[in-house]
């Protein structure tokens, strides 16, 4: 069984050096993880390593400023950098193109590799992804790791409150979810340096909408039904703008698709890489 520990890797990007971990063979899948409190490549797509793995080469990172990777201070247009950082990384490890999978800020990171560098970006997967737009949500004026960092603090219970608003079944919050999500956010460097720790200062999200319609590569959009972060009209929106774009929705399902429907999930993802539509795969 694969494990936390026996695919941690580290490898030289520049200047920063990427914590990953790695593990199968064939087609190359990089697996990109949000930004929020705690967030960690592992902690978001550890339930699907196993699975994913017996058909491609799986790589999931810890972003700059979050797991065990570095913590460079990170500005604005922070996308663009950690698109930068992935090439690198990616150079460092002899690969000059792979299948991109990113979720919610991975997401947004994963559409910047995809217009700035299209040559690195064979097949995009893009999971209750920011960059979209919709009609009726409203941006939240405070962001949830303001309200999770602030008043007295973090706390394990604002981290199961916290995960509440990413799931839709609660019976998935367990106590070891929490404990690890609640432990990797009071890291003393990530609540210093990571652009979702306690001493960050609020950041601008970037237009990529407007970018959309200069991916180029084929394309599965993701959602869950019940995301209640970013409703799936963001999804519609981003099918209706990127040229090469299927989109599948999950119902009863929030915006953590790949936790919440790790089996589901998988054989989407396999069967779109592997050139199936969603229509094939029902």
């Amino acid at each position: 069984m694969l494990t936390y520990d026996s695919t941690s890797r580290f490898a030289q990007a520049g200047n920063v050096r990427v914590h990953y971990h790695e593990a199968g063979e064939g087609p190359v899948l990089l697996c990109i993880h949000g930004g929020a409190p705690g967030a960690f490549g592992w902690g978001n797509f550890g339930r699907n390593v196993e699975e994913l793995s017996r058909h491609f080469r799986v790589i999931v990172v810890d972003l700059p400023g979050y797991g065990k990777s570095d913590k460079p201070d990170v500005g604005t247009g922070r996308n663009a950098m950690y698109a930068e950082v992935m090439v690198a990384f990616l150079e460092s490890l002899g690969i000059d193109r792979a299948n991109v999978l990113g979720m919610a800020t991975g997401g947004a990171v994963a559409i910047r590799l995809a217009v700035d560098r299209p040559e690195v970006v064979d097949r995009l997967v893009l999971v209750s992804s920011a960059g979209g737009q919709t009609m009726f949500g409203l941006r939240r004026k405070v962001t949830a790791s303001q309200v999770y960092y602030g008043g007295n603090g973090p706390t394990p219970e604002k981290m199961h409150d916290y995960l509440s608003q990413l799931l839709y079944d609660p019976s998935l919050i367990t106590e070891e979810v929490v404990r690890e999500r609640y432990e990797a956010s009071v890291e003393p460097e990530f609540m210093e340096k990571a652009p979702e720790g306690r001493t960050s200062t609020r950041h601008t999200p970037e237009d990529l909408w407007k970018r959309l319609d200069e991916i180029q590569a084929q394309t599965l959009i993701v959602w869950g039904r019940e995301n209640r972060a970013q409703s799936f009209e963001n999804g519609v929106f981003m099918l209706s703008r990127i040229p090469r774009a299927q989109l599948h929705v999950f119902g009863e399902c929030g915006l953590w698709v790949p936790f919440e429907k790790p089996s589901e999930f998988n054989s989407l993802v396999t069967g779109f890489i592997h050139g199936k539509k969603c229509a094939e795969l029902s």
